[in-house]
């Protein structure tokens, strides 16, 4: 890996809009919860690390590369970010206060966590209707959730890029464009919300790993079964393995999730 470091400022247009996806991502619910404005969601910094993850591991890390990132502080609108990546991959992300905002690990070839066993490859099935409101008393634990098929045409993986990532890098554009690294850490949300409905949600790590070449222009299906649950601080958490493959049914990303499906408001002052 080389050494790497970059500036980049948390572009987030239309703050104070209303998202029912996630309300934590507008102003208002995130200051009911005790932030000072809205949340940058997770997979949104992350692929805005991912140039930088490029220029240390090559473009091989968009096919065979891995990182764990762990989101330690909240990021708000317009947050300048300075990313420094270690030629051993560690890598941290901190605002200009030099407090740590995502701290991680990025390489390349086999990861260095434990395999776990992976979901049942089923074929993909509709979401309910009505959606199930995910709670501490109905956690999935150890089940498989539906599988989701999610289409993606180049038109839609380059608007993603231009508008969604602010991403300039060739790679993701053309006849050939590959699928951006945030698109791929985004589908476990997703995959969730196509289960369960839950309210305001905090992204707080992810796993990922590249396991081949993903290219936009075809239908993907998303697996997944939820691994663990746990309670820490008021807050509930919920741990997903989900993996995703491409329209010939071959794996291109395994990633382990980990998000506070549950937020816990303030006692106190805000944050």
């Amino acid at each position: 890996m080389r050494a790497v470091e970059r500036t980049i400022v948390a572009a987030m247009p239309d703050a104070d809009a209303p998202r029912p996806e996630n309300p934590i991502h507008s102003t208002d619910t995130a200051r009911d919860y005790g932030f000072r404005a809205a949340l940058v969601g997770g997979a949104t910094i992350y692929g805005w690390c991912a140039g930088a993850f490029i220029d240390a591991g090559g473009l091989d890390w968009l096919d065979c590369g891995w990182a764990i990132v762990s989101f330690k502080r909240p990021v708000f609108p317009q947050d300048v970010l300075h990313v420094r990546i270690a030629t051993d991959g560690a890598f941290e992300v901190r605002g200009v206060d030099e407090r740590v905002r995502i701290d991680g690990h990025v390489g390349l070839g086999d990861p260095p966590w434990p395999a776990v066993e992976p979901p049942v490859h089923k074929p993909p099935q509709p979401a309910a209707d009505p959606l199930p409101l995910l709670t501490p008393a109905n956690v999935p634990i150890g089940r498989d959730l539906l599988a989701r098929r999610v289409p993606l045409s180049r038109a839609d993986a380059e608007a993603f890029c231009r508008d969604k990532q602010n991403e300039s890098l060739p790679i993701f554009y053309g006849a050939d464009a590959r699928v951006h690294p945030a698109w791929l850490a985004n589908q476990p949300i997703y995959w969730l919300h196509h289960s369960f409905a839950y309210g305001p949600a905090i992204h707080t790590e992810s796993r990922i790993e590249h396991v081949r070449a993903a290219r936009a222009g075809q239908d993907f299906v998303v697996f997944g079964r939820c691994a663990d649950a746990f309670e820490r601080k008021g807050h509930h958490y919920i741990v997903n393995d989900v993996e995703i493959a491409d329209a010939a049914a071959r794996l291109v990303a395994r990633i382990r999730h980990t998000a506070i499906y549950q937020v816990a408001k303030p006692q106190g002052e805000g944050t």
